[in-house]
């Protein structure tokens, strides 16, 4: 008989995914080993309470932590916390179905000059003769009109050249030949025979911390053909960069796991919107990426550890252009890889495509762009000087350490207003509300503030205190398990499955969030020796900055009060920069400068950035 205790085997539902337990790996460790996706936001510390599973099986007993977040009901029915639960024997992990995430990839429309990197250009060549024995590169080079001076080749391209320009048996048909060659700027990276000029496409891609979009066009006319998204699946390791970098810092190979998820999710991605399109990968000749500098790193499997610890020092900014099969992206085999460049390790090239739509560099008034995230991005500045800091915000906008926090997918409550004294909110797709989102907490929080509810420190009124409030909302204001919590949607009201409500302690994370952010600004514009009154314009970018509405985001003192004509969303700018950088030489260079033209404030070492911040963290006087 044998002793030998059988290797315990967890699976996931609904996918079915299967993995063997291993000493000690709770329940979120394997799941990243599998690839299943469980929500969170805190990457295992056990703070954020976000990976709420459904078990089935032998486990560990539930621990402080979860004791301490999940109800005793909720225990007894089986939901534990993935990253506290340790399989014990076979387990069956039930993971709650989260909506997919609402991803925004339209931005707003510029003007640019079209100009692609890379094109193709049909040729005849004239057949070789006893009086012209030009070699069958010189030939080609000199019917593209090109320096004659030794050229940039690649070893294969010389192979397949004859066979381009051939029949089978070496001859020139009818004494010329047909044939494409495929340029990228003025170096010849492939040639195809006969005339390929109308399949030439190129992908730009945005690449978020949270999510990804690509974006197929056609490089003969900038057409759009196709668009595809999805999560970045490297969230499974941490909702933000430094917990990414941690990873990498404590893992052997945790920096290869993260290039390898985030290679295999633009390549699906490639496969995506080629698919719609009708076309193939191998119709791919060019790719632009943005995002931040962390998300460039990991792409390209570069250490990020310096980037993380002061001075913070990534291994490259300048903007690169490698061999896409290099990057590990599935496209032509000579196929191109442009790279953005970064302002600096948390100012990133998501930052300066931003700036590519903004053009706030050319403004002969002073204007702010703000990107929102877990690092709030801003840059402020006209044509005379323009300056940019990075602040750490934290997850609150993603709807990340929130109680009743979620992203920006079905269900969430995306919007609150005050109608007839009392709450009316709106949900992204009309579903049930199951949660409430960056947007929807901002709208909460300013009605708080205008309400009177929260006072100018946050703290969340008694309703004794707040005697001069409709009864309705006096009635939200109720006891939780630390302190008051203002209800916003009880368990069964349009559908809600459980009770959605702004803790005081979710105050205290978007006056964090909103603090760092507003210090930032009021520094940069102490930087230019200028007031925020004088701001001529506002750029938000991103999803967040996209729907957010400005009087609430005013109201909370999160973006400097001015009349709402001054602000404008971008959407997707950064999306809209990498096509712009995909489809423009011109934008390439205007990139490289601005890499040159903004000077980046460290506020980490800014002895103005703590006195703003401590200021910053009140909210704006009630009127």
């Amino acid at each position: 008989m044998s002793n030998h205790t059988p290797i315990p085997i967890v699976t996931f539902l609904p996918s079915g995914r299967t993995i063997p337990g291993c000493d000690g790996a709770h329940v979120l460790q394997l799941a990243q080993e599998a690839g299943v996706s469980i929500p969170h936001t805190c990457n295992g510390a056990g703070t954020c309470g976000k990976c709420t599973v459904v078990l089935r099986g032998s486990a560990s007993p539930p621990t402080e932590v979860e004791l301490r977040i999940l109800s005793p009901a909720q225990i007894a029915a089986g939901v534990r916390l993935a990253c506290q639960t340790v399989p014990q024997g076979d387990l069956t992990v039930l993971i709650h179905d989260h909506a997919a995430a609402s991803i925004l990839s339209e931005g707003v429309s510029v003007r640019f000059r079209f100009s692609p990197y890379v094109r193709k250009v049909p040729v005849s060549l004239a057949a070789p003769s006893l009086d012209d024995q030009s070699a069958d590169l010189e030939r080609l080079l000199k019917a593209l009109g090109l320096p004659n001076r030794p050229p940039q080749v690649d070893l294969s391209l010389l192979r397949a050249l004859p066979s381009c320009i051939r029949t089978p048996d070496g001859a020139f048909a009818r004494g010329k030949a047909e044939a494409t060659a495929v340029l990228a700027g003025n170096r010849l990276i492939a040639v195809e025979p006969g005339n390929t000029l109308t399949s030439c496409h190129g992908i730009a891609f945005d690449i978020g911390t949270t999510t990804v979009v690509g974006y197929l066009l056609d490089l003969n006319t900038g057409t759009r053909l196709a668009v595809a998204s999805d999560l970045n699946p490297q969230a499974n390791y941490g909702a933000d960069v430094i917990t990414r970098i941690t990873h990498t810092m404590q893992e052997p190979n945790g920096l290869q796991r993260l290039r390898d998820l985030i290679v295999a999710k633009l390549n699906s991605l490639t496969e995506q919107v080629c698919s719609e399109a009708g076309i193939s990968p191998a119709d791919v000749y060019d790719f632009a990426v943005a995002g931040n500098t962390t998300m460039l790193h990991l792409l390209l499997g570069l250490e990020v550890r310096n980037i993380a610890l002061a001075p913070y020092i990534p291994v490259v900014s300048q903007p690169l252009e490698l061999p896409a099969a290099e990057v590990g992206l599935h496209a032509h085999p000579q196929a191109r890889a442009f790279l953005l460049p970064s302002i600096a390790s948390y100012v990133g090239a998501d930052i300066v495509a931003d700036l590519l739509v903004a053009r706030i560099h050319r403004e002969p008034r002073p204007c702010l762009l703000i990107d929102f995230g877990t690092n709030g991005e801003i840059v402020l500045g006209s044509k005379d000087r323009v300056v940019a800091c990075a602040t750490a915000a934290g997850p609150c906008f993603e709807g990340g350490n929130i109680s009743c926090g979620m992203r920006a997918a079905s269900g969430a409550v995306s919007s609150v207003h005050l109608h007839d004294d009392d709450l009316h909110i709106e949900t992204i797709a009309g579903a049930p509300p199951k949660g409430i989102c960056g947007t929807g907490l901002i709208d909460a929080v300013a009605l708080m503030v205008a309400a009177g509810v929260i006072d100018e420190t946050g703290r969340i009124l008694d309703p004794d205190e707040a005697s001069d409030l409709p009864q309705p909302l006096r009635r939200r204001i109720r006891p939780g398990d630390r302190g008051l919590k203002f209800v916003i949607c009880d368990p069964g009201e349009l559908g809600a499955p459980a009770e959605i409500a702004v803790t005081q302690r979710d105050v205290r994370e978007l006056q964090n969030a909103k603090g760092a952010v507003m210090a930032g600004i009021r520094v940069l514009c102490s930087e230019l020796g200028i007031a925020a009154e004088e701001i001529d314009r506002v750029f938000l970018a991103g999803a967040f900055g996209n729907y957010i509405r400005p009087e609430s985001a005013m109201a909370v003192g999160l973006i400097p009060e001015l009349p709402l004509k001054r602000v404008r969303s971008l959407g997707n700018a950064a999306g809209t920069g990498a096509q712009m950088a995909l489809l423009s030489v011109s934008e390439r260079r205007r990139a490289e400068r601005l890499l040159r033209t903004v000077q980046y404030v460290e506020l980490s070492g800014d002895p103005r950035f703590p006195m703003e911040y401590a200021e910053a963290m009140y909210f704006p006087a009630r009127r």
